[in-house]
């Protein structure tokens, strides 16, 4: 569907800045140190409930929040585990990997 913006409206729109980090994204990202650290959103939301105890969101949360950093390109698929208890397969999230071609340059 065409719609009909002003210029103005893009410009704006355009320049105002990236989104920042709400609360629960952030307790979500420290968690991930360095590109070495790999986990499942299961997992996560079991360190942020040691963590926080009942003030942790709840896994739904937690799966909904790290959906909306992998949208946001902070954190990527990195593989995938079987759960040990449900015998399903989890994806694993994490930071991007840095490239060795990007460390020379």
């Amino acid at each position: 569907m065409k719609t009909q913006v002003a210029e103005t409206s893009l410009a704006a729109y355009h320049s105002t800045p990236a989104r920042e980090l709400n609360r629960r994204e952030a307790e979500i990202m420290i968690l991930f140190g360095n590109d070495s650290v790999v986990m499942s959103r299961k997992q996560i939301w079991q360190v942020l409930c040691e963590n926080f105890g009942n003030r942790a969101p709840g896994e739904g949360g937690v799966c909904g929040r790290v959906n909306a950093l992998v949208a946001a390109g902070r954190l990527v698929h990195r593989g995938e585990r079987i759960d040990e208890h449900s015998r399903k397969p989890q994806q694993l999230v994490g930071l991007r990997q840095r490239n060795q071609v990007e460390l020379f340059q």
